[in-house]
C-alpha cells in the first residue's frame, strides 16, 4: 500500500521561493544588459536548485508490501523489515531526515532508524499495525 509523502507549507514557500527569486534575478540581468556570465552562472544555480529540490516533491512516498516498509524521498530510498519495527512514535523535531514536513513519525527497528511524514498519519499506523 502507497502512502504519500508530506509536504508543508514552509517547504513550498523555501522550494519556490528561491526558484522565483533566480528567475527574478536572471530577468532583472538580462534586461539590465549585465555580464552574459552572470546569466549562465544563474541559470546554473537556477538548474541546480530544482534538481535539490524537485525529486524530494516528485519522489516522496512510503510503500508498505512484503513485509516491509520502504520510503522515498528523493534520490535516496530506506528499507526497513516490519517485524523488525521496535517503536514508532510522533516527533516535531526539526533534525535533518526525509520528511518535508514537521509532522513526522520516528520509526525504530533493531539496527535503524527511519524518520516519514505522510499525509494521511492514521491510516499509515493502521496499515502498519495489521502487518506488525
Amino acid at each position: 500500500m502507497k502512502f504519500k509523502g508530506k509536504i508543508a507549507l514552509w517547504f513550498w514557500i523555501i522550494f519556490l521561493g528561491g526558484e522565483s527569486l533566480i528567475l527574478y534575478k536572471m530577468a532583472e540581468s538580462i534586461f539590465s544588459g549585465h555580464d552574459t556570465e552572470d546569466i549562465i552562472v544563474l541559470a546554473i544555480s537556477f538548474v541546480i536548485y530544482t534538481l535539490v529540490f524537485l525529486p524530494i516533491v516528485a519522489r516522496n512516498y512510503v510503500l508498505i508490501e512484503d513485509g516491509k516498509l520502504k520510503l522515498f524521498f528523493g534520490f535516496s530510498t530506506d528499507v526497513i523489515d516490519i517485524s523488525e519495527i521496535k517503536e514508532i512514535r510522533s516527533t516535531c523535531s526539526p533534525i535533518a531526515s526525509s520528511a518535508a514536513s514537521l509532522d513526522r513519525l520516528v520509526i525504530k527497528g533493531r539496527r535503524q532508524e527511519m524518520i516519514v511524514s505522510v499525509k494521511d498519519k492514521q491510516k499509515f499506523l493502521e496499515e502498519l499495525k495489521k502487518r506488525m
